[in-house]
């Protein structure tokens, strides 16, 4: 009777054990969500100038340091190497890209009437809206890893949407060659994420 007492006593600390670490990780990941409104609500408020060179790089900031923030916030509790490697990734290459994009918005902000196109930016925002939508309806499991990889997904997909709709509106050789290496880069990591995302179903 007591080995069977205690057996029941080691399987219930062991369960309850098991679900709060699900409870914490479920908090984590909840935590991890207004980060992504963060950044949307930044660009939902942009004040868009018509000029498409500079609302791109104007709406990309502040998307990219929504990316830094939630990658830097899971860090510590991926447990997946991938995931972590991931994670990693875009804090480095995103952290070096927003310095660029300060630096060039800084360069540039004289604005040429003859260059100006509203239509072209305002596009170029709300598709990019409608791609980042599926953030804020993301089921979370309380798999740091899973629920990183489900939030991030809709985020890089918001991303390459901004840079392909923009992408025929854009002058700036320099700011055309970002917009493409942002499609480049992000639809590999998309195309990793769907993957990775499928094989743990």
């Amino acid at each position: 009777m007591k080995k069977v007492s205690l057996s029941i006593l080691v399987i219930s600390l062991f369960s309850s054990a098991a679900t709060y670490a699900n409870s914490n990780d479920l908090i984590v990941s909840k935590n991890m969500i207004p980060d992504s409104r963060t950044a949307m609500h930044s660009m939902k408020t942009l004040k868009l100038t018509g000029i498409p060179s500079y609302d791109f790089i104007a709406g990309m900031l502040p998307h990219h340091e929504g990316a830094i923030i939630m990658s830097e916030k899971k860090l510590p509790l991926l447990t997946n190497p991938k995931i972590r490697q991931l994670a990693e990734n875009i804090i480095q290459s995103q952290k070096e890209e927003v310095i660029f994009m300060k630096k060039w918005l800084v360069e540039h902000k004289t604005i040429n009437p003859k260059d100006i196109d509203l239509k072209a930016s305002q596009e170029m925002m709300n598709k990019s809206m409608q791609a980042m939508r599926p953030m804020m309806t993301v089921k979370l499991t309380g798999n740091p890893n899973i629920d990183f990889v489900e939030g991030m997904l809709p985020h890089h997909e918001g991303a390459i949407k901004m840079a392909e709709v923009i992408m025929p509106y854009l002058k700036n050789q320099q700011i055309k060659t970002f917009a493409s290496n942002i499609i480049k880069t992000q639809k590999k990591e998309v195309y990793f994420m769907k993957s990775w995302l499928a094989k743990q179903n």
